[in-house]
């Protein structure tokens, strides 16, 4: 099966990927128009499918759990189980994924850190990633854009901007609660089949991308022995040291 193959039409699969409390799981629910996903406050801890008819197309939406900023020791918390479990994803999506949503919270105070973050667990899906990923920004407070669009919001960001155009310039929005949200998803719907488009009908493969992961494992795996071995060896050359050193006490 080669990702370059035309694919049904009439059947899309996506994977959300964001930070805790971007509104990923809200999203979901937006675009299947129905409660499919727990609503927002409760953490989603694993992988989870639901698909649903929209407009005739059959909708695969997997939701995955969200990653911190920061742990407890100020570093980018993403444990490798964490990293393993939004990977799995993928296994969730027969043979592929035609979009990767990358839920954002629009905010000016979205900085360079978070967009570092943000595109490591996005090139968690492989290098080819990025031409199936698009920008989603939810908004909760309409009235954040009653003096500028959301065109100026990303603008405004230089951050916000770069994580955009790794995206190939792809982004939307999704307001809050509003009677117009039907008409938003429709629009999402819209250039996720342009995107599908520009990509020849082709999907990041979900073979390709769990090989790449079992990979990153397995080099980790390596190094970690290698640092354990050498931890080992250096305790053993101080152990002889200090052995020889009583040795000449003794004489």
């Amino acid at each position: 099966f080669s990702g370059a193959q035309q694919q049904d039409l009439n059947h899309l699969n996506m994977v959300l990927l964001g930070e805790r409390e971007a509104g990923k799981s809200a999203v979901g629910n937006a675009i299947l128009g129905t409660m499919a996903f727990d609503q927002v406050g409760v953490r989603t801890r694993m992988s989870v499918c639901r698909e649903g008819l929209v407009g005739g197309r059959r909708l695969v939406v997997v939701d995955t759990p969200g990653w911190e900023w920061f742990n407890l020791g100020g570093a980018s918390a993403s444990p490798a189980a964490l990293r393993k479990e939004i990977v799995r994803s993928m296994r969730l999506c027969h043979h592929g994924v035609h979009t990767l949503l990358l839920v954002v919270p629009l905010s000016f105070s979205f900085s360079k850190r978070e967009r570092h973050v943000a595109e490591e667990h996005v090139e968690l899906f492989g290098p080819r990633a990025w031409n199936y990923t698009l920008v989603l920004f939810t908004i909760k407070d309409s009235k954040q854009l009653r003096v500028c669009s959301v065109q100026d919001e990303v603008e405004g960001n230089g951050e916000l901007q770069k994580l955009v155009e790794r995206c190939g310039g792809r982004y939307h929005a999704l307001h809050g609660q509003t009677s117009r949200r039907r008409d938003q998803v429709t629009s999402l719907l819209a250039k996720i089949q342009e995107m599908i488009s520009a990509n020849g009908g082709s999907v990041l493969l979900s073979e390709e991308v769990l090989q790449l992961a079992r990979e990153r494992e397995e080099k980790q795996e390596r190094m970690e022995g290698q640092e354990r071995r050498k931890r080992e060896e250096e305790n053993t050359m101080k152990a002889l040291k200090k052995e020889k050193r009583g040795k000449g006490d003794e004489v």
